[in-house]
């Protein structure tokens, strides 16, 4: 057992938190795959044939569903493919789409840090239960569809780094998985966008353009593989759920959805002025968290004093950024700068085409500009623990094989606060604000699970707990994510995951039936009751964990905005911090206007 616990501790060190600069990579050999005659389709653009995966569920991989954004379609909206005659194999995954390798995400690819993708990247994946071609069903017999929109955010991440296999075949719903332009491929804002003269092609989210164009493409086309396309619901996490949020507002997408569900995601966004251009010399903008990005303007300048460009940010020079690759585009970021989030370029842009200028929330009060369809928010209870502990100011990394939390009292304070904040801004507060609008099928959950292993005095539940993304193999049913995360399951937690995952599942499907999650059909578990209206005290936010654990259950647990610094006064452990206000000056560093809404850390005024 020692052997074996050092082998993971050893794998994990070396492989994920030293994000695998010592060793070579190699991509993985391409398995030969049969095609099945019974997943033979014939869609819009033409004939289309797949196989069986594993519990026989019918999948078809690599369907492209846009055309090649490159060449003089980068930065434009989506165009429709040309039709096709012969039987198209969608047996493989396509190419990712350009982006730095990330340690978390396909693994083998390449060694992170490394450029990898195209921008010939527009496709989709379909996974349906096991149905005979001349059996497809139709109508009221179609079934549930569910879109998913992988995290990453905006800037990495792949399709096939997900498994909904077990999910499609236990609670036989189609699930579809969508590829879309990240980076500044996918979001950028410029001037000379913003002249062309298709108004689509003037917007600077892209990348929330290619997921329109896809759920365009499933209301066209998921009837042909037993879905029904008057059923469909998106779901995706961390930045694919802020991108659900993104398309819940988006006058684009009405109609294109009829669920969602927004997993550890956020309801930011950037103005197009900060977008392109910030005046750093403005102290109110140098350590809000909303100005930490690098604008088109500064971008650009870093092209030119490398000498990739010729021309400035204020002058017309799309057609020079056109003509360069992608490899130069990003040259201007090493690999420690990939995911520096104040290195990377805005996502989800205001821009009056795709997201309102007023912003997210703001739609979000109102009725009239979001989708009027139910929604489920939820967030994972310690999102923050995840990044804390790859923190060098938190935790002490001795050679790469353990590592010790440095003040486990602040390490756990502060990942408690920092994941407060996320869920006030992913939940209570987006929450709030639809029911204030005057609709009321609104959910919402907290995902517990933290019943990890300790491998050599390292106690990874208390370390990573319920992490961000953790949540992502209890949805799919499927705990292979790969040899990053394979020491966090084992035989001794098995019994408890899988009976929570089969219950996420079907709250997952059943939602995606029939728009409230519930107890099911059978009245297995317990009721997810609607979030309420008005702030009031009532069971509102369901908590997901482990029967040992006290199983899934209704809490009054409530975080709005404006009572985030009364929450922290009342934690008996609040008054061990010295320096209160430079205290929640870090942990509530992203959320907008907190001080002016708890009236608190104004002026000289100090928390008692």
């Amino acid at each position: 057992m020692k052997t074996k616990s050092t082998f993971l501790t050893l794998f994990f060190s070396i492989t994920l938190l030293t994000s695998c600069e010592t060793i070579d990579i190699l991509k993985p050999e391409r398995k030969s795959i049969e095609p099945s005659p019974d997943t033979y389709r014939s869609i819009n653009s033409g004939p289309v044939i797949g196989f069986e995966g594993s519990f026989g569920v019918h999948t078809w991989l690599g369907i492209p569903y846009a055309k090649a954004p490159k060449g003089d379609l980068r930065w434009r909206a989506p165009r429709k493919n040309e039709p096709w005659e012969k039987v198209y194999a969608a047996l493989y995954h396509s190419s990712p789409c350009v982006q730095f390798q990330s340690a978390f995400t396909g693994s083998g690819l390449s060694k992170p840090g490394d450029i990898i993708g195209q921008e010939d990247c527009l496709y989709l994946n379909v996974y349906a239960p096991p149905i005979p071609s001349k059996l497809v069903p139709e109508g009221k017999e179609s079934l549930p569809v569910m879109v998913w929109i992988h995290g990453g955010g905006n800037t990495t991440g792949m399709t096939s780094d997900y498994n909904p296999e077990k999910l499609v075949s236990s609670q036989r719903v189609i699930v579809v998985s969508v590829s879309y332009r990240l980076g500044l491929f996918g979001w950028l804002s410029h001037p000379d966008i913003r002249k062309q003269s298709d108004e689509l092609d003037r917007s600077s989210n892209f990348g929330l353009l290619d997921q329109i164009a896809a759920l365009q493409w499933v209301r066209d086309n998921i009837g042909f593989f037993g879905g029904n396309p008057n059923n469909i619901t998106i779901f995706g996490e961390s930045a694919g759920g802020q991108n659900v949020m993104a398309l819940y507002v988006s006058p684009l997408s009405k109609g294109l959805f009829h669920k969602a569900i927004s997993q550890s995601g956020g309801i930011g966004i950037t103005t197009i002025e900060d977008a392109e251009s910030i005046n750093r010399s403005n102290p109110k903008k140098r350590t809000n968290y909303k100005y930490q990005h690098k604008t088109t303007e500064e971008w650009i300048g870093s092209l030119k004093s490398l000498g990739m460009m010729k021309s400035d940010f204020s002058e017309d020079n799309i057609h020079e950024l056109r003509s360069l690759s992608p490899h130069e585009l990003l040259s201007i970021w090493d690999k420690e700068q990939a995911w520096d989030e104040e290195k990377q370029m805005a996502r989800i842009i205001g821009d009056d085409i795709v997201i309102p200028s007023m912003g997210i929330l703001e739609s979000l009060r109102d009725k009239n500009l979001h989708a009027n369809v139910p929604i489920i928010l939820g967030i994972n209870r310690d999102e923050n623990k995840l990044f804390n502990l790859f923190d060098e100011e938190l935790v002490t990394n001795i050679l790469n094989l353990t590592f010790i939390v440095k003040d486990s009292f602040y390490y756990d304070l502060k990942s408690d606060y920092q994941s407060l904040a996320w869920r006030s801004n992913a939940v209570d507060t987006p929450a709030d604000a639809i029911t204030s609008s005057g609709y009321e099928n609104v959910y919402t959950y907290r995902f517990d699970w933290d019943e990890q292993p300790n491998i050599l005095g390292m106690d990874f539940s208390f370390m990573l707990g319920a992490a961000h993304g953790l949540e992502i193999p209890f949805v799919m049913g499927h705990f292979d994510m790969g040899r990053e995360t394979a020491f966090l399951y084992n035989k001794k937690n098995e019994q408890g995951r899988f009976a929570l995952s089969h219950i996420i599942m079907q709250y997952w499907a059943e939602f995606a039936r029939n728009g409230q999650p519930g107890k099911g059909s059978k009245g297995e578990w317990e009721e997810w009751k609607k979030w309420p209206a008005g702030g009031s005290r009532s069971s509102r936010i369901m908590i997901l964990d482990t029967p040992a654990s006290g199983g899934p259950r209704m809490s009054e647990s409530y975080v709005p905005q404006d009572k985030l610094v009364w929450l922290f006064d009342a934690d008996s452990r609040s008054s061990k911090v010295k320096d209160k206000c430079s205290f929640l000056n870090d942990v509530y560093s992203w959320v907008d206007n907190w001080k002016e809404t708890n009236q608190a850390c104004l002026g000289g005024y100090s928390i008692q």
